[in-house]
């Protein structure tokens, strides 16, 4: 970038980074007369559970979310970032997303920000941070963490967005012949958000759960809805998560289950002013 009058130019004012596996660190450079650093690690979700011929596949836990801000001068200028991926398969845990001072994750006293404590899995919602037990140099600045949405259980309905920005996936659903037979469980409840449905696969018929949905403004996700049960075949896959939302459970069929939707990866977003 050419450097006139030492003036930022507006590009560098926000990175939003993308997640790029679990052995690479991508890098942030502190622009010039920056005063503050803000940041959001959102942790990757984990995948939905494949089903079989006996159950339905559970849709997975969502990533947790922290929000930092530090004044400038106490982080190095070069700061080594890695967004989590989300699950890639049958009930994957997703990963941790972190901000560190050196491109390692191994010792919490290097690290500057991080999603959440212990990541997100198949039962489980990725788990609050706190600067003592993720993140000690979270202390540097005033940070604000909440944990991920568990996944959906069957017979329930989506969770709701409340203090989180991202969703558990949905579950899949069961043949009418099973002892209780929802259909394919959708990501969240849509009753008070407009946003595009997110339709579970069919009751009787299998059919694919539909992928979550991202929207930047306002920012939230949503998990990927459960796939359908079928009567007379295999049963539907699970949608993929949104960013940091866990991935649909695959359904229930009679010849054999459908996969799991893959977690949402996570997302790192560094703002200087």
């Amino acid at each position: 970038m050419l450097d006139i009058f030492n003036i930022p130019g507006q590009q560098d004012n926000i990175k939003i980074f993308y997640a790029a596996g679990t052995t690479t660190w991508q890098t942030w450079t502190k622009p010039r007369n920056c005063k503050f650093i803000w940041m959001m690690c959102l942790g990757g979700g984990a995948a939905g559970g494949n089903g079989s011929t006996l159950a339905q596949g559970n849709g997975g836990g969502s990533g947790a979310t922290v929000r930092a801000i530090f004044p400038a001068n106490v982080l190095p200028d070069t700061l080594y970032v890695q967004p989590g991926p989300g699950g890639a398969s049958n009930g994957a845990a997703g990963n941790r997303s972190f901000v560190s001072i050196v491109p390692s994750s191994a010792t919490v006293m290097n690290i500057v920000c991080t999603s959440g404590a212990v990541a997100a899995n198949g039962t489980s919602a990725e788990s609050i941070a706190t600067s003592a037990n993720a993140a000690n140099l979270l202390s540097l600045g005033t940070f604000n963490a909440s944990s991920g949405s568990n996944f959906i259980a069957a017979n329930t309905t989506g969770s709701a967005l409340n203090t989180v920005i991202t969703t558990g996936g949905g579950t899949g659903g069961r043949p009418a012949a099973s002892a209780t037979s929802p259909s394919g469980i959708a990501g969240l409840d849509l009753v008070s958000l407009v946003v595009p449905p997110i339709n579970p696969g069919n009751n009787t018929t299998g059919g694919n759960g539909g992928h979550g949905f991202w929207s930047w403004k306002p920012m939230f996700g949503t998990g990927g809805a459960g796939g359908g049960n079928n009567d007379a075949g295999a049963g539907g896959n699970g949608g993929n998560g949104a960013y940091g939302c866990g991935g649909g459970g695959g359904g229930q069929g009679i010849t054999a289950g459908g996969l799991g939707g893959r977690g949402g990866d996570g997302l790192v977003i560094i703002a200087s002013f």
